[in-house]
């Protein structure tokens, strides 16, 4: 059961590639602030510049200024960044939200039998049905316009990748005998 868990949060964690919650609205907020503020010293810079004898108009100083203007800019690009960050991660949550209405690994199966001894043969050959089913689904899969070659839909892919992984490292698991003995589940 432990082992099903596992990859129940595999299939998550591939499903949203990292855990982006942290991204809070005042973060964001903080750094449009700092936007706001790089805007007012590019404006000073043009008010320092047309002083006096209008040295910073200089071609000399044109790093400088394009120093400031590509400070602007990354800000610019750190806010687009975090605004993703923040929608994948309320998507992110919106999505858990689902396969954990779909996929209830703490539902017992009529399969479990608990205090019984474990059965390799019974085991080994359900992992092998699952392995032809993920094929089947990988087949299904590359059908799509967008398949697994495409940049999004390839975590589709990925995920069927680890999952048939993770079914053939149980077959071999079952097959040393890690898991002989009487069957123990967590509640």
């Amino acid at each position: 059961m432990a082992k099903y868990q596992s990859l129940v949060q595999t299939i998550k964690e591939h499903n949203t590639p990292v855990d982006l919650s942290e991204v809070t609205d005042q973060e964001i907020k903080a750094v449009k602030k700092l936007s706001k503020d790089m805007e007012k010293i590019k404006k000073d810079y043009f008010k320092i510049a047309k002083m006096g004898d209008k040295t910073l108009q200089l071609a000399g100083f044109n790093k400088q200024y394009e120093t400031i203007l590509k400070a602007q800019q990354e800000i610019l690009k750190i806010i687009g960044d975090m605004t993703t960050m923040k929608s994948m991660s309320d998507r992110a949550k919106k999505n858990e939200e689902v396969i954990s209405e779909r996929i209830d690994f703490h539902k017992k199966s009529p399969a479990e039998k608990k205090g019984s001894d474990f059965d390799r043969k019974l085991e080994i050959n359900g992992y092998k049905k699952m392995v032809k089913e993920i094929e089947k689904l990988n087949k299904f899969h590359e059908k799509f316009q967008y398949n697994n070659r495409a940049a999004g839909p390839h975590k589709i892919f990925d995920a069927l990748q680890q999952v048939e992984r993770v079914c053939y490292d149980m077959i071999a698991e079952i097959e040393r005998g890690k898991w002989d003995g009487k069957v123990t589940l967590e509640d």
